[in-house]
């Protein structure tokens, strides 16, 4: 038998969540994400897109970001707009499930973001070192990265710890540290927002230090492979699949872009440790969960706009330790 709520309570607590027009025209955006996201994981894991895991893997995030919107956002707003009890109290028992589904997937993603920058930066790299450092140039060998960045996202879950507010449909608050000890307090609350921050900076780093690079790529690849660079016709081949892995840097750097301006948001206004979000009121911290939450839909359903715009059908996924045509 379902409880029966008071919903006198709970709209004064979160208006946002009173349902208006802007519900259907931001959900309509958020389905638009869901859609596009969608068919980005079609591309990268149905169609011949070898070595294409990391891509893969983000369109799976991005999809997730989209289709948390439409689940956080605009199905709460149906169902206190229709005081439906049943819808509400599974969005009670769902909180703190939502919440590290949420945590697990943005630590998912900021690692496949590290690994792709990693990535596009060696191939503007010869032969040699790309096959050096091969667990990100070889398709096989990115499964195992893909592995370890899953189970360290799992860690990152299992560190937080959620409680009910005093409203709890409207919002639940960060427990600030969920076990004792002077050794398990340094792991929650310095070692993973330390690796995290760590991660945010080298790959900001590695973007920036791709740039110089592109004029390089294919000057080195006779390195390894010299006898297979003779002929005319690798050259020619050389000479346009180098403009296309220099496009397909570019795209992967403008998706990174999205990424750097949601990560300094998120450190601003969202972090516990760096922001003042759960000082504010209920209200006001769904109203910031609600605009960063939002740019992330934008930001998701737009990469498959930057695929398009940047590579077309000529995205290159795969530029392994071998001659520049193959």
């Amino acid at each position: 038998m379902s409880t029966v709520l008071n919903w006198t309570l709970i709209e004064d607590t979160c208006p946002e969540f009173r349902l208006d027009f802007w519900d259907f025209f931001l959900a309509m955006i958020a389905l638009a994400g869901v859609v596009m996201t969608g068919i980005q994981i079609y591309q990268f894991h149905q169609k011949k897109r070898k070595g294409s895991v990391f891509l893969g893997q983000l369109a799976g995030c991005d999809f997730t970001i989209c289709f948390y919107y439409l689940w956080m956002y605009f199905v709460t707003s149906l169902t206190m707009h229709y005081q439906n009890n049943t819808f509400a109290e599974w969005r009670i028992e769902m909180q703190t499930t939502d919440k590290l589904v949420r945590i697990f997937n943005d630590t998912f993603m900021m690692l496949i973001f590290f690994c792709i920058v990693v990535e596009k930066y060696l191939w503007a790299f010869s032969s040699r070192t790309r096959l050096t450092w091969k667990m990100f140039t070889i398709a096989k060998l990115k499964l195992y990265i893909i592995l370890a960045a899953a189970v360290y996202s799992v860690v990152q879950v299992i560190t937080k710890s959620f409680f009910l507010s005093d409203v709890p449909f409207c919002d639940i608050a960060l427990q600030p540290v969920w076990f004792d000890g002077f050794v398990a307090r340094l792991f929650q609350l310095y070692l993973v927002p330390g690796i995290s921050i760590v991660v945010h900076v080298a790959t900001l780093i590695f973007a920036c230090l791709t740039i110089p690079r592109l004029s390089r790529i294919g000057r080195e690849e006779n390195v390894v492979n010299q006898e297979e660079m003779e002929d005319l016709e690798a050259k020619v081949s050389a000479k346009v699949n180098t403009d296309l892995i220099k496009r397909s840097i570019i795209c992967m750097l403008v998706v990174y872009a999205t990424f750097f301006i949601r990560t300094f948001c998120y450190y601003i206004f969202i972090d516990p440790q760096t922001s003042n979000l759960f000082e504010k009121t209920p209200s006001s911290r769904t109203l910031t969960h609600w605009w960063y939450d939002f740019m992330s839909v934008v930001f998701s359903g737009s990469r498959y706009i930057a695929y398009y715009a940047f590579c077309r059908d000529q995205l290159v996924t795969e530029f392994p330790p071998m001659r520049l045509g193959q």
